[in-house]
């Protein structure tokens, strides 16, 4: 399952944050490829990502979530949520500022409050100015799935 997260003032629908149906399940075949005995462990097979049969190098064993994140650099685009996905709660006359697909994320567990943020102080001086110069990172990118391992886990 991979989710997104919309917040606004001017939602189609729902409240800000996500929902249940803000999850998107991509794997077609669940069934085929998890062990039933054992959730969470890859059983073998190809996996079907939105109708399309995909190889993949994995053993009998691993742990799902491995297997699915291995599939991430060749096949991003079928994992990812599309452009009707993204605009499902999001007015259609709202136009798109800047997308990110990787940036420096406060660690909020660690006290860590957004506003704090440098990240998130330019994010919203961009969505303020409209100016997506504003947007200057001074921290590497932190936001790759290796940082955070327990994500994808509910």
């Amino acid at each position: 399952m991979i989710g997104h997260t919309p917040f606004g003032n001017c939602l189609t629908k729902g409240e800000p944050g996500f929902g249940n149906e803000d999850f998107l399940s991509r794997v077609d075949n669940r069934d085929e490829i998890e062990d039933v005995d054992q959730p969470e462990i890859y059983r073998g097979a190809s996996i079907v990502l939105r109708g399309r049969r995909i190889a993949v190098a994995a053993e009998r064993g691993e742990e799902l979530v491995d297997v699915l994140r291995r599939l991430v650099p060749d096949h991003r685009d079928l994992l990812l949520a599309d452009e009707v996905e993204l605009r499902r709660r999001i007015p259609a006359d709202i136009p798109e500022i800047m997308r990110l697909d990787r940036w420096h994320h406060p660690d909020l567990l660690q006290d860590t409050v957004p506003s704090q943020s440098m990240t998130f102080r330019q994010l919203a001086d961009v969505l303020t100015t409209g100016d997506v110069r504003r947007y200057a990172p001074d921290m590497p990118p932190n936001t790759h799935w290796s940082r955070w391992p327990e994500s994808g886990n509910l």
